[in-house]
This record gives structure tokens, C-alpha cells and sequence, in this order.
């Protein structure tokens, strides 16, 4: 993949302008929507995380701006700060802040960020636990056979008490 794929110059300049718009007049929670939505279609443009996390920066909520700045290359002093802030938001566990990146992107871009130098072992951990590869186990297919079970047990219940219903009636 060429590095303009990880960019924003794949989303359409309208989409962009409404939120720079948005950003222009204030109105950060619809940026904030519009970010989202975008970083969804767009999981490999690192940009937008970086938009993102200026927006949330902008709305006092420091550690979920670090949570959006936690890839970006260059950080300034208070990308770093917010990134501890969401680290310790996260209990320093690795596995739970690479759950809370959401990242759904190419691994490509994290094993490109991992050959990097890394400011702090825990950055580390997080970009090694979200390039290996999630192996789905017993206990994981064990929750939607739950589910399902469960939901045929009601069915099952409710059938049998209208048929009682109608055994009283008739």
C-alpha cells in the first residue's frame, strides 16, 4: 500500500469542509460525530484519529484525546501528556488500551509505527498486542450459542404458556 492511502486524501472535500466548518463555528460535538463516522469508512487515515483528537482536546476531555493521538508519529508535549492521561484511564494494562483504540485499519500502518523509536515500553506492548493476530477461542464462540439458546428457551416458554392460555379458555 502507498502512504497516500493512509491519508485523507481519499475522502471526499465536501465531507472534509463541513467539518472544518463545524470546528470553525464551535460546534465540536457535530465535528465530533463527523469524525467518527469518518474514522469507521476510513480506518487506515491516521490523519483523521489526529482531527479527532484535537476536537476532543478542544472539549476538555484530555484522555480521550490521547486515545485518538495514540498512533500519531510526531507528538507534541500535550499529545504525550493526554496519551499518559488515557493510559492510566486504561489501568497501564497494554491489551485494554489496544482494545480501546478501535483501531480496524491495515496491521501494515502499526508494524510501521512499531519500527519507529517508541517513547515508552507500554507504547511498545500495545502496538506488539494489536499486530498479533486474535486467535478466536472456546469460550468466545461459547456466548453467541448462549445467546441463541436462551432466546429459543423464550420462544419456547411463550409458546407454551398461550397454548395453556387457550387450554384454560376452550
Amino acid at each position: 500500500m502507498k502512504k497516500e492511502d493512509y491519508t485523507i486524501n481519499n475522502i471526499p472535500k465536501k465531507t472534509l469542509k463541513k467539518i472544518e466548518n463545524d470546528i470553525t463555528n464551535n460546534d465540536l460535538g457535530k465535528a465530533r460525530d463527523r469524525l467518527h463516522g469518518l474514522i469507521s469508512t476510513y480506518p487506515n487515515a491516521l490523519d483523521l484519529r489526529k482531527k479527532l483528537g484535537d476536537v476532543y482536546y478542544k472539549l476538555q476531555h484530555p484522555a480521550m484525546a490521547g486515545r485518538y493521538w495514540y498512533l500519531e508519529e510526531q507528538k507534541t508535549s500535550e499529545m504525550i501528556e493526554a496519551c499518559s492521561l488515557f493510559e492510566k484511564s486504561m489501568g497501564n494494562n497494554a491489551n485494554q488500551i489496544a482494545r480501546a483504540l478501535k483501531f480496524k485499519g491495515d496491521n501494515e500502518i502499526i508494524q510501521k509505527l512499531c519500527s519507529e523509536p517508541i517513547a515508552s515500553s507500554l507504547q511498545e506492548k500495545v502496538k506488539e498486542s494489536m499486530i498479533e493476530e486474535y486467535e478466536e477461542t472456546w469460550q468466545d464462540k461459547l456466548v453467541p450459542f448462549g445467546c441463541i439458546s436462551a432466546l429459543i428457551l423464550i420462544i419456547l416458554f411463550a409458546l407454551l404458556g398461550i397454548y395453556t392460555v387457550f387450554d384454560w379458555i376452550f
